[in-house]
């Protein structure tokens, strides 16, 4: 349904304009639309896990700043952290656009 493939493509294509908020609304109101209901959640939780890494991110480094007492092996921890936090913030700014873009062109 053409109605369907509209609400799924802005639910993960609003990542762009209105991330976790939209999907989380459609997510809401489409329980009676399994397809649209599915598609929602979906696109709620890959905006969403950006947000849950980063505060396991911040508990890592805040947890590992009380009992490492050396600097150098802090500073490593935070920059592979912040690089594994980046790396899966682009890639799931990237697939709800792949996957927005999917749904538009769907036949």
């Amino acid at each position: 349904m053409t109605q369907n493939r509209v609400i799924n493509a802005l639910s993960y294509l609003s990542i762009l304009f209105l991330p976790v908020l939209f999907p989380l609304i459609v997510w809401l109101l489409t329980s009676t639309n399994p397809e649209a209901h599915r598609a929602a959640g979906r696109a709620f939780w890959l905006h969403l896990l950006p947000t849950i890494l980063g505060i396991a991110m911040l508990v890592i480094l805040g947890v590992s700043g009380i009992y490492m007492d050396n600097l150098v092996n802090s500073g490593w921890l935070a920059i592979v952290l912040l690089s594994i936090f980046g790396l899966v913030a682009v890639a799931s700014y990237l697939w709800s656009i792949i996957r927005g873009i999917q749904y538009l062109v769907a036949d």
